[in-house]
């Protein structure tokens, strides 16, 4: 059954086509590159293209944005190496990052996701983290949200990020913040987001 508010599969496919010319995969310079990049775009269509209908026949929206949220969140803009830094980069598939207290539940998503990485072997983990998301928020009715792609991969476990770098539901806090408040600016502000930011992204939640 589909969302009542989703937008028209026509329209998708024309706006997100758009979307996809900005692919910036990363990857070595030349022919090479530019084989890569033809065929890396023609994945993200396919891909995206199925995405849609498997969201379409599951109503999964809201799980495949926090998976998305759940991955990239990690961030830190005070480290300044990769993949220490956290962020959009896959790790969340890994079991490790999963058994986080703030990512239960989302083992269903990753469950979700793995029949379209086995299909589109070149999309990375991160990239079809992102792009599924992008696809539920406008299946749901929301706005197409410009996205670029080639984002790398984690390849090991031990490369996940800590646990804590996530909003908790509930006291204690991980980062021993005194109330609810402080602890939400101490990891939205290492992301590099402000009290407004906070507030819009927070609004989120009320998808599912």
């Amino acid at each position: 059954m589909s969302c009542p508010f989703s937008a028209k599969k026509s329209d998708t496919t024309q706006r997100l086509t758009k979307v996809l010319d900005h692919l910036e995969p990363n990857v070595v310079s030349g022919q090479a590159q530019n084989d890569y990049v033809r065929n890396y775009r023609k994945q993200l269509k396919e891909c995206r293209d199925e995405l849609w209908k498997f969201i379409d026949k599951e109503n999964c929206n809201p799980i495949l944005v926090r998976l998305a949220w759940h991955d990239s969140g990690t961030y830190d803009r005070t480290i300044r190496s990769w993949p220490t830094c956290g962020g959009a980069n896959g790790s969340i598939r890994f079991d490790t990052e999963l058994k986080h207290g703030a990512n239960a539940g989302l083992a269903k998503a990753v469950n979700y996701l793995k029949p379209f990485k086995q299909k589109y072997k070149d999309v990375s983990w991160a990239d079809l983290i992102q792009l599924a998301s992008v696809i539920a928020i406008e299946h749901a009715g929301g706005p197409v949200i410009p996205i670029r792609f080639g984002r790398v991969d984690t390849a090991e476990e031990k490369e996940c990020p800590k646990e804590g770098n996530l909003p908790a539901a509930n006291p204690p806090f991980p980062d021993s913040s005194p109330d609810a408040a402080v602890h939400l600016r101490r990891v939205f502000y290492r992301m590099g987001f402000d009290d407004k930011d906070i507030v819009a992204l927070s609004g989120a939640h009320t998808l599912g």
